[in-house]
């Protein structure tokens, strides 16, 4: 027999018959879940891009070099105790740098003074004395910035420059 003469569908039977839509559904059948595996794996690698693209952080601004200080004139900080020594006292005093500093007194009045170019100073005194008057004074560059006085017994002053 000769196939030219008979019609394809008269050659094979109804139930071996394959559609191309039954092919296309069982290829989808069988492809759907890695496809929509490969699609979400995609647009979440592109949300990822997009959002390390949007929250690097914006191009450095250059910053000017560095200025020609001004002119700055030193700063001399003077502590003074005065007052009545009686049988002796102590001091402690916080120098510009912060460093404390102890001083057993045996005279008044005593004075100390620094001197610092920085644009801002510091220091306190502390002084306790077995007379019956004692005054603490803070100088900056000549002016007055604390004094106290106490007049007793055992007495005792302390004054502050917290910054001048």
């Amino acid at each position: 027999m000769s196939s030219s003469r008979l019609g394809r569908r008269d050659r094979i039977p109804k139930g071996d018959r394959v559609s191309q839509r039954s092919v296309g559904r069982a290829v989808l059948e069988r492809a759907w879940l890695p496809l929509v595996a490969v699609v979400a794996v995609g647009l979440g690698a592109v949300c990822m891009w997009k959002v390390h693209q949007m929250s690097e952080p914006p191009p450095v601004i250059t910053v000017n070099g560095p200025q020609a200080p001004e002119e700055f004139t030193p700063k001399q900080l003077t502590y003074e105790l005065f007052g009545s020594i009686g049988d002796g006292g102590m001091l402690d005093y916080v120098d510009i740098d912060g460093h404390p500093h102890k001083v057993d007194l045996t005279t008044l009045p005593w004075s100390h003074t620094e001197t610092t170019t920085l644009t801002v100073v510091s220091g306190s005194i502390s002084a306790q004395v077995h007379g019956g008057q004692v005054g603490c004074r803070m100088l900056v560059n000549g002016v007055v910035r604390d004094e106290q006085t106490d007049t007793h017994q055992d007495a005792d002053v302390t004054c502050r420059v917290k910054s001048a």
